[in-house]
């Protein structure tokens, strides 16, 4: 973010622990420099005994020689895949440039598997992959795994080129299983097992249902993750990037919906809804659509007493923006959506 926390994350623990029977506090001697010690107390009832996932027993007989790709950029990503498939017993070259990578597949290297994060420089995850199938054509297809910090929110062509994905910071139970799926189905000549279907967008949308929107958020991750999303479905969004820019776009042009974050700089998206809502009247005015982290009991409510008319929470999910974006009527002129 472009300014200081908000104590978002302090306040929701502060409240969960209360949920779950206990307390939170600080203990400072208000010294700068000095530091400060935060506690909490839960009530839990004791958890059964686990039994030892196999992920945590060392050399696994099935993985151990096994050839592991990793293609990262970041340097801790890929020491914490290394150590995790090397204590397994596989043996696995690193780099942090695709370009390095295909090199390597060019020159004739071999591997049993492939790590791919989804962004980098030179070519992200995706543009890799297709270059792997590429130089691969006429040969057995490498088993690439996905590493995102997105979500896996592929379309079906770009889902087809990898025989998983996996959501950062990768665990290593989540890790295990991907892997000992694919090396399963090698063994015995299958695909590896098709992940839970997920909701997917309606690519279709804008066009059977026209909107002019506009994006208020100011996290360039979120922007990113929710324009990714209306693009799927056909919208060209506009951006600002704080409450403030939100209510000068409202004064330029119209706008069938705002997706207002509520915490943002200079202006935040509950004052923005409130300018909004004194300056023009219900029918004049944008739908208004909250998008928060703060899921806690009550913030809905002071959203819509802000007055916005909707709420989905964050991180986004593909069913809650289709359905927010639905409840929204279009405008009569929309060639220009």
């Amino acid at each position: 973010r472009k300014y200081g926390g908000t104590g978002l994350g302090l306040a929701v623990s502060k409240r969960l622990s209360e949920m779950m029977g206990g307390s939170m506090w600080v203990e400072s001697e208000g010294i700068p420099g000095r530091g400060a010690t935060f506690h909490f107390t839960i009530l839990a009832a004791p958890a059964p005994e686990l039994q030892t996932r196999a992920h945590a027993s060392g050399v696994q007989p099935d993985l151990q020689g096994k050839r592991v790709l990793l293609v990262d950029d970041n340097a801790t990503n890929r020491r914490i895949v290394t150590l995790q498939t090397q204590s397994w017993g596989m043996q696995l070259s690193a780099t942090g440039s695709p370009r390095e990578a295909l090199a390597w597949l060019q020159q004739g290297e071999a591997f049993d598997l492939a790590f791919l994060d989804m962004n980098m420089p030179e070519l992200n995850g995706l543009e890799l992959a297709a270059a792997i199938r590429k130089l691969q054509t006429g040969r057995a297809a490498l088993p690439l795994i996905l590493l995102s910090s997105l979500g896996n929110n592929l379309d079906e062509a770009e889902a087809s080129l990898f025989a998983a994905s996996l959501i950062k910071p990768i665990r290593p139970s989540a890790l295990y299983d991907a892997v000992m799926g694919i090396i399963t189905a090698q063994a015995v000549g299958t695909r590896p097992a098709s992940a839970p279907a997920r909701a997917t967008l309606d690519l279709t949308m804008a066009s059977r249902h026209p909107l002019h929107i506009l994006l208020a958020e100011d996290n360039a991750v979120n922007q990113k993750l929710a324009l990714r999303f209306l693009a799927q479905m056909g919208y060209r969004a506009d951006l600002a990037s704080n409450g403030l820019e939100a209510v000068q776009a409202v004064e330029r042009q119209s706008y069938d919906v705002i997706l207002m974050d509520v915490q943002m700089p200079e202006m935040d998206g509950l004052e923005a809804t409130r300018v909004i809502c004194s300056r023009w009247a219900a029918g004049e005015r944008p739908r208004i659509i909250a998008m928060t982290a703060n899921a806690m009991q009550g913030d809905r409510e002071a959203c819509l007493q802000a007055g916005m008319d909707d709420y989905i929470s964050k991180p986004i999910r593909v069913e809650e923006l289709v359905r927010a974006l639905e409840n929204t009527g279009s405008t009569e002129n929309t060639e220009e959506h």
